[in-house]
């Protein structure tokens, strides 16, 4: 594949759902510890948002199907190496582009080469046969992405199906070495790497393996029929993911997506993951979950939830981990407001999940910290800041001590094994989303 010798840069862009930009990541307990692991010594800066390449064109308007929420990384680096990322889209398309964010790089990156197939399947290499498309920047195949911002493709013709899963292919050419880069470590899945220029080829180069996504943080559809938008879940490593099933998509967001699709065609949604592991609402962390920093919810919101594409509807599923730091009541219930009044202002509606049982015998939350999950929940449940409730605490706690989770719900006691992602699911009314 040949190397385009003067690459396209990121240009600013003020559309909204068309700008995208940068932020952090932190806070995960397990079996009642903080984890705090390799800390950060560099302070973040949250960068203007800036760029996309895709030039407006006709046809039904681009809807959000699939998003992360990019992190400072701080390892591994890659060079001259391409890497193979798998996602796994809540709505079909007839065409799509991608989103890549340099958010947190500490240098600009340089992509020489980038393709998207249909892969054969979850936690494997392998394309579907005939299926691998080139990905082009204002008609360039090569695009430089500058520090601090993000970039749009042009759009791509390449048709798949809900449930169908999407490899994206990198060829990193400068910048992916760099002390600090941008990815999500949470993919709970296998991507791939491979030596050399090996986009669109077929599995076999890919010997290689890590566990996050990089630079990679959205993918938009022009959907096939009518669908009503995307819906935003903002949260932490329970949104994120924690002790879901490893490249089998079952996190509380993707049966969600799944329940939607089962609907007719007119109140289809896509469902956007922007959950951060250890995230709270009102503080930034950089001390936990291996190399990713987290910015609060209050800060990410505008480019996780607003700037989205398509997005109308936000599901406000943070603040667990506020109160596993001491957050006062009155001070997490001003934060979460001010997120979902922020949104509303936007034309978005805003469901608020509250927030679920961290119990146990020793080392989960204290008497305190329990008597403020209460007093945010009921808040939650009766104030009329919100448009609706998910009601993740009553889904998932033990009817005989509603302080813990249900014990066949229960990975670690904060977090909810695959029984209970899929109860917190099944809570939500559909009919919240029109």
């Amino acid at each position: 594949m040949d190397v385009e010798p003067n690459p396209v840069r990121a240009t600013a862009l003020t559309r909204r759902g068309d700008v995208v930009s940068s932020r952090p990541r932190a806070v995960r307990w397990r079996a009642g510890l903080f984890v705090a692991l390799a800390a950060l010594a560099a302070p973040f800066v949250m960068a203007t948002p800036v760029a996309a390449s895709a030039a407006p064109s006709a046809g039904p308007p681009w809807t959000g199907a699939w998003a992360t929420s990019p992190q400072r990384e701080v390892g591994p680096a890659f060079s001259n190496q391409t890497l193979r990322m798998l996602v796994h889209p809540t709505i079909g398309g007839s065409s799509l582009r991608i989103r890549l964010s340099n958010g947190f790089g500490d240098r600009d990156v340089t992509f020489s080469a980038v393709s998207v197939a249909r892969a054969v399947a979850s936690g494997a290499p392998d394309l579907v046969s005939g299926s691998s498309r080139r990905v082009t920047f204002h008609g360039r195949n090569t695009v430089t992405v500058r520090t601090g911002t993000a970039v749009f493709s042009d759009p791509v013709q390449l048709s798949f199906d809900y449930g169908q899963d999407l490899a994206v292919d990198l060829y990193v050419t400068a910048g992916g070495d760099a002390s600090a880069i941008t990815g999500h470590d949470a993919a709970q899945g296998t991507q791939f790497v491979a030596a050399g220029n090996h986009a669109g080829d077929t599995g076999l180069p890919f010997t290689g393996t890590v566990n996050s996504w990089f630079w990679l943080d959205g993918v938009d559809v022009r959907p096939s029929h009518s669908v009503r938008g995307s819906i935003v879940a903002l949260g932490d490593s329970i949104t994120d993911g924690a002790y879901t099933t490893w490249n089998g998509n079952d996190r509380w967001t993707d049966i969600l997506a799944a329940r939607l699709h089962a609907l007719p065609s007119h109140r289809q949604f896509g469902v956007l993951n922007q959950g951060i592991g250890g995230n709270q609402v009102l503080t930034d962390r950089t001390d936990c979950c291996g190399a990713g920093t987290s910015v609060s919810g209050l800060k990410r919101e505008r480019q996780d939830v607003r700037l989205q594409t398509g997005v109308r509807y936000l599901i406000l599923a943070d603040g667990i981990n506020d109160i596993g730091y001491n957050a006062d009541a009155d001070a997490l219930i001003a934060g979460m407001r001010t997120i979902a009044e922020r949104a509303r202002r936007a034309g978005i509606r805003v469901v608020g999940a509250t927030i679920t049982p961290y119990g146990c015998d020793a080392g989960c939350f204290g008497v305190e910290q329990e008597a403020t999950r209460q007093k945010v929940n009921s808040w939650i449940r009766t104030s009329r800041v919100f448009d609706g409730v998910a009601d993740f605490d009553a889904a998932i706690r033990d009817p005989q001590n509603p302080s813990q989770v249900r014990p066949d719900y229960q990975a670690d006691h904060l977090h909810p094994n695959i029984l209970g992602q899929r109860a917190m699911a099944d809570s939500i009314d559909l009919n919240l989303f029109r």
